[in-house]
């Protein structure tokens, strides 16, 4: 795979990040990469699978989930290009992917072995260090987001998501519809379809949601409220609502 030749082709953000370290790696490692195209919904890699290798989200959107001890399974971040998976599989030297990827959209990645991208590192003091803090800050972070989220109620986990996709969505207008469907909904926050139905009609009731038909919607006022929300902690009749919804 010429990888160079291909970062060309990219958009511009992903292409700026990626050539300065693509021009760093010695050619004969870069000449061992292959490109893997997945469709919407198909899946990378599952958790516990053997971490054999690294790759490098060029273009599209990889969903991050782990399960819970019943099964279910919730996203833990969603991730956009350019974003590098397996890493800290690989220098922490755990032998298991820690958690699976989906795609979230159609998109495309640069696959390298273990042993080529730690060969590198090994060689490049600066990009080991780059790199390491990385992980660290990422590690730090899906930390943090796991605990809030495996410790809060159905309602709260539905206006976390909800308020996430509303920011990654960067949307111009003001109007944002969620592309997921109650039960796709419920799968991503790792509770029931009827929770997620009871808690949309909760958050529809203050305000943070509008739905039109089978459409949830936020705009900026219903995104303003849920961030406000999460961001001072439940009051008195919201966790009702919860105990509600569960």
């Amino acid at each position: 795979m010429d990888v160079l030749g291909y970062i060309d082709t990219l958009d511009e953000g992903p292409r700026r990040r990626l050539k300065p370290w693509a021009g760093r790696i010695p050619a004969a490692l870069l000449s061992r990469c292959s490109l893997v195209r997945l469709k919407r919904g198909e899946q990378l890699v599952r958790e516990h699978d053997r971490s054999e290798s690294i790759y490098v989200l060029t273009r599209g959107t990889v969903a991050s989930t782990s399960g819970f001890l019943d099964g279910g399974t919730y996203v833990i971040d969603e991730f956009a290009a350019p974003t590098v998976f397996g890493e800290m599989e690989a220098i922490g030297a755990s032998p298991f992917y820690h958690s699976s990827l989906t795609a979230a959209t159609d998109a495309e990645l640069i696959r390298a072995s273990n042993a080529d991208y730690l060969e590198w590192l090994s060689g490049d003091p600066d990009a080991l260090l780059a790199r390491s803090r990385w992980v660290i800050q990422r590690i730090s972070g899906q930390s943090s987001h796991e605990r809030s989220l495996l410790g809060w109620e159905g309602r709260r986990r539905v206006a976390f998501e909800l308020c996430r996709l509303y920011g990654a969505s960067r949307a111009a207008d003001d109007r944002f519809v969620v592309p997921f469907t109650r039960r796709e909904l419920a799968e991503r926050v790792g509770v029931s379809a009827k929770t997620v139905s009871r808690s949309l009609d909760s958050l529809e009731a203050e305000g943070m949601v509008r739905l039109e038909g089978r459409k949830i919607v936020i705009d900026r006022e219903a995104y303003a409220l849920l961030e406000r929300m999460l961001s001072d902690g439940l009051d008195g009749s919201s966790q009702q609502g919860e105990r509600n919804a569960r």
